[in-house]
């Protein structure tokens, strides 16, 4: 096992030496992505964070360091979040490390490797130097959440944020403060155009909705898509009262 003193960088994963190299470049590719997938929900200022590959002469360490540029409390921000997310799936506690369901699924497939070394090794993640191991039981603590799942019939209000032709229908994505991940959305072929015209503004979805056993929602498959007003869309106080305004 590596030690402090030979991390390259404050984001460095650390591959063993008996890796398969199908496994190798899929824990390098997942190990980016779960970065990746971070930096962009640590929006923070609106400044970008691009990073930079270093690789240690030698080893099986890869470092990611950012560009010289980037803000310093966003950097705080990613890091935290990166040493964080784990820990809390380690523990069973999926909502608590806030991750959205793409991290989630890079994180789950760096456990999964880790679950084919059995004994030998894991895959170990360095955050500012301190050790994060990834190991099996993460991929077993996010199967069993996601194996945890009832529905009722409801509806979910939120910012129709993307749009994609997926396996089984198209998918679309709700963003809401109120929900620690966006929600994924089914609909019709027949509801595609209303999906459309509604692209970027909030709206509110009715249809059968699949809950994870804290009650958090996860997905909802759409019977009607309804576009709900913008703020500078709704009437002002004068004009309501205007609207109230007793002859």
């Amino acid at each position: 096992m590596a030690t402090p003193d030979q991390i390259p960088t404050d984001l460095t994963l650390a591959l063993g030496d008996d890796l398969a190299p199908e496994d190798f470049v899929a824990a390098i590719r997942n190990f980016f992505g779960y970065i990746n997938e971070i930096t962009q929900s640590q929006e923070g200022d609106g400044s970008e964070v691009s990073w930079v590959v270093r690789v240690k002469e030698g080893s099986s360490l890869i470092g990611l360091e950012p560009a010289v540029s980037a803000p310093r409390s966003r950097l705080a921000m990613i890091y935290e979040k990166a040493w964080y997310a784990p820990t809390a799936i380690a523990r069973g506690d999926i909502v608590g490390a806030g991750l959205s369901d793409k991290a989630m699924s890079h994180l789950k497939a760096l456990s999964e490797i880790s679950g084919r070394l059995g004994d030998r090794q894991n895959i170990n993640l360095w955050v500012r130097r301190e050790l994060v191991i990834i190991g099996p039981g993460i991929a077993g603590a996010v199967q069993a959440d996601l194996d945890q799942d009832y529905f009722d019939v409801g509806t979910i209000e939120g910012r129709l944020e993307t749009i994609s032709d997926a396996s089984g229908g198209i998918r679309i994505r709700i963003k809401d403060f109120l929900y620690p991940r966006a929600i994924n959305c089914i609909v019709t072929e027949s509801m595609v155009q209303q999906a459309l015209s509604s692209f970027r503004r909030r709206v509110e979805v009715e249809g059968k909705i699949h809950y994870r056993k804290d009650g958090t929602p996860i997905s909802i498959e759409a019977t009607h898509i309804d576009a709900l007003p913008e703020d500078n869309e709704l009437p002002s106080a004068s004009e309501v009262r205007g609207i109230m305004a007793v002859a």
